[in-house]
């Protein structure tokens, strides 16, 4: 009888169904649709992101002197400093096209004469064997409030493209930022 009993118990028990009433709240349960609970499929989203923007560390910082050769702080005319950098793109199938937003500080020194000033930069395409495959100069313009020695710069270049050589997966590009020093520059940045 026991035998039976537990045979009809985990008969009955595997024959109930669940049922969902979508009409109430979610009482706290996560939404598993967001999360990848199957670790063989592939994650669309990481897939089609956009190449990947980053600050070249040697080229991060610019620092205009009035007479290079005197590193003194009082022959500083200003500093300029890149602090972060986004890339928001669409995807085609042979290119990227989207906006760069380079966000930055400009310091006046000791020097500065006036308050409105053109920080050159560059944007270089690399691929993964780290070859530079395109790039452009750009300027940025920093106008500094009267009477503040410091200000906050957001710089956008629009409509930029970058054209797929002969991969066309996005994770195989890199774009860098940068200002574009002079050698002068380039060997004071080395000395921070």
């Amino acid at each position: 009888m026991k035998k039976l009993l537990s045979f009809l118990l985990i008969f009955f028990l595997t024959s109930c169904e669940t049922v969902s009433d979508f009409s109430m709240p979610n009482l706290g349960m996560p939404d598993l649709a967001k999360y990848n609970i199957n670790p063989f499929s592939r994650n669309a989203a990481q897939e089609i992101a956009c190449p990947k923007p980053m600050i070249l560390a040697d080229a991060i910082s610019i620092t205009e002197f009035k007479d290079f050769g005197s590193n003194d702080a009082s022959n500083i005319i200003y500093r300029g400093r890149i602090d972060r950098i986004d890339y928001e793109c669409n995807i085609e199938p042979n290119y990227t096209m989207g906006n760069i937003l380079i966000i930055g500080t400009l310091s006046l020194g000791q020097d500065a004469q006036n308050n409105f000033y053109t920080l050159p930069a560059f944007v270089a395409v690399i691929n993964k064997n780290k070859e530079v495959i395109s790039r452009s100069y750009v300027d940025i313009n920093v106008s500094i409030p009267e009477g503040a020695t410091l200000a906050r710069f957001e710089f956008v270049l629009e409509d930029f493209k970058l054209n797929f050589e002969r991969s066309k997966n996005t994770s195989d590009y890199q774009i860098l930022v940068g200002f574009k020093l002079t050698a002068d520059q380039v060997e004071f940045n080395k000395n921070l």
